[in-house]
């Protein structure tokens, strides 16, 4: 059993029972880990600016609408898993915990929806992939001059002893995997040809079943008073041409899909040659360093 993003995600019945922190998150639920990951908020954030950073990001991301009890409701429900804890101190602080970095990460990875239907499940993750080698990018140049330690920051310590099944569960790889723009893109090319070969065949058994429907029109070419004598006069005259309209809107709506597919696997071509070159992986070593500079 191979314990990949997509089955710790796709198998909650198995998985949840062990690591209640390893489910599907949304994209609020996302949105929040982000912000509150200890690189991002050094201490926690209070729950005023937590919001206010959400706030912010909703004004680029497909967060939904934004209010302060759908923020509670969130928090709450991230705390209730394990992803998110009250960081100590006078005030109210939230913070991501090491689960909540491993939730974060391997939920970046699974794409799932339609995404011509449902696009903001992967619009998100990539805007949020972006923004985390951007933002990590700069913060590390910022730290260079600062002293580091020898890596062994407590919070990535815990973080690779998370365990599954016995097994290791955000090892190197899968970070560098989560913050891999360009494999994020793939993963959702190979989602949207899924999609586009499901289309194909639907069309193909449509026009397999219309070119069955034979369906004499000339009569229908003599006026309009006259196709309408034609229609009530002529026995099952209207089942007919019923049957032929309800063929008609499906192969039409079939060739829509696949034209809706086509163009999203340009528009993914375009934009991996967006972001090819610009954006370096981030990677567990890049984020302990980073970490252990700021502690010190």
């Amino acid at each position: 059993m191979e314990l990949t993003p997509a089955f710790l995600l796709q198998n909650p019945e198995l998985v949840t029972t062990v690591a209640p922190w390893c489910v599907r998150l949304d994209n609020l639920e996302l949105a929040v880990l982000l912000v509150v990951q200890p690189w991002f908020s050094v201490g926690g954030l209070r729950r005023a600016e937590l919001e206010r950073r959400i706030v912010q990001l909703a004004g680029a991301l497909p967060l939904g609408t934004i209010y302060f009890q759908r923020i509670k409701r969130t928090v709450a429900r991230l705390e209730e898993i394990g992803a998110v804890h009250e960081v100590e101190g006078r005030a109210q602080r939230f913070g991501a915990t090491p689960q909540g970095f491993a939730a974060f990460v391997l939920n970046l990875q699974v794409l799932e929806s339609d995404p011509t239907l449902a696009g903001g499940e992967f619009e998100l993750k990539h805007s949020l992939v972006a923004r985390c080698n951007l933002i990590l990018e700069r913060l590390t140049e910022l730290a260079a001059e600062l002293p580091g330690d020898d890596g062994s920051d407590p919070f990535f310590l815990e973080v690779e002893r998370l365990t599954i099944f016995g097994r290791q569960v955000v090892t190197p790889e899968v970070v560098s995997q989560a913050f891999d723009i360009l494999r994020l893109v793939v993963t959702q090319r190979e989602v949207a040809l899924r999609f586009l070969e499901r289309a194909r065949q639907r069309l193909a058994q449509d026009e397999a079943q219309a070119a069955l429907r034979t369906f004499d029109l000339s009569q229908l070419t003599a006026g309009g008073a006259m196709a309408v004598h034609w229609l009530a006069e002529t026995p099952g005259a209207l089942s007919a041409f019923r049957e032929m309209a309800t063929g008609t809107l499906p192969r039409l709506a079939g060739r829509a899909a696949v034209l809706r597919y086509e163009h999203y696997l340009r528009y993914l071509d375009e934009l991996a040659v967006l972001y090819a070159g610009e954006l370096k992986v981030v990677t567990l070593q890049t984020l302990r360093g980073l970490m252990g500079r700021r502690r010190s």
